[in-house]
């Protein structure tokens, strides 16, 4: 449920900026109005309680926007770790081909290619479109045809050298399955859950302090809730590389591709 939800509101990196600033924003003026009510009661009790909640509830959201913000960092690292790693396994299998027998170099050498070009192309599409589907039944296609050659080569040379190329292989068709999974490890979703609803209470509190204190607070009730949300924005940008504007590079494999095509 939670993770539908978050689906919907992270399609682009505008809609969460937009989205999260319009309930941060609501949430500081309900604060700031609660707080007038507050200080014409008590004034004295008003700012005093202010003061300590704010404190709290904005040393919890800053804990949790680090910690949030690791989570998508450490993420986006092993992602950009992979794609180099699968570009040099990829490479590495390109060469051994001359080890192997009869008419295989050239025959796996063009389905590399090919697979090179499919797994390029997978980067900018998304996991719910036609379109991903076509392009994981394609690379699977060209990993069995590349499997097959392997096999028979294997049987018309057995070889240490052969071996070699048969594991390079392996890890190539392994590092498929691990970009896969490294590129849908996102945040959990309980956890935006969980900094969303402390965001509010933090934007809330900011606002109420406002009104405690018997003024208006540009920073309180605007500069600041917009604030958090660009720095949530951030993280569910680095989070969902393949929709915003912090991307995994794809360049290693793009010069894996033409090194090929020359």
């Amino acid at each position: 449920m939670i993770e539908e939800i978050l689906s919907r509101i992270f399609v682009t990196e505008w809609l969460v900026l937009v989205l999260v600033s319009l309930l941060l924003l609501a949430l500081a003026e309900a604060g700031f109005r609660f707080g007038i009510r507050a200080r014409r009661k008590n004034p004295e009790a008003a700012t005093g309680h202010s003061g300590s909640v704010q404190g709290a509830v904005l040393g919890l959201l800053g804990l949790l926007l680090g910690f949030s913000f690791a989570m998508a960092v450490g993420r986006n690292d092993t992602r950009r770790s992979l794609a180099v790693e699968e570009a040099n396994s990829i490479g590495t299998t390109w060469l051994r081909t001359d080890f192997l027998p009869g008419n295989h170099p050239a025959e796996v050498r063009n389905i590399l290619r090919q697979y090179t070009a499919l797994r390029l192309q997978s980067a900018d599409l998304d996991r719910q479109g036609d379109d991903f589907k076509r392009n994981a039944e394609e690379a699977a296609k060209l990993q069995s045809a590349l499997w097959k050659h392997a096999t028979a080569a294997a049987e018309e040379k057995p070889s240490p050298v052969t071996v070699s190329f048969i594991t390079s292989l392996n890890e190539t068709l392994d590092l498929q399955s691990s970009r896969l999974a490294a590129r849908f490890n996102h945040v959990p979703s309980a956890v935006w859950l969980l900094l969303l609803i402390v965001a509010g209470c933090g934007a809330w509190a900011s606002g109420y302090g406002s009104g405690a204190g018997g003024h208006r607070s540009t920073f309180s009730q605007i500069i600041f809730p917009v604030l958090i949300a660009v720095v949530i924005t951030i993280i569910s940008d680095m989070d969902r590389p393949h929709m915003g504007l912090i991307g995994v590079s794809q360049q290693p494999l793009r010069d894996l591709l033409e090194s090929m095509e020359k």
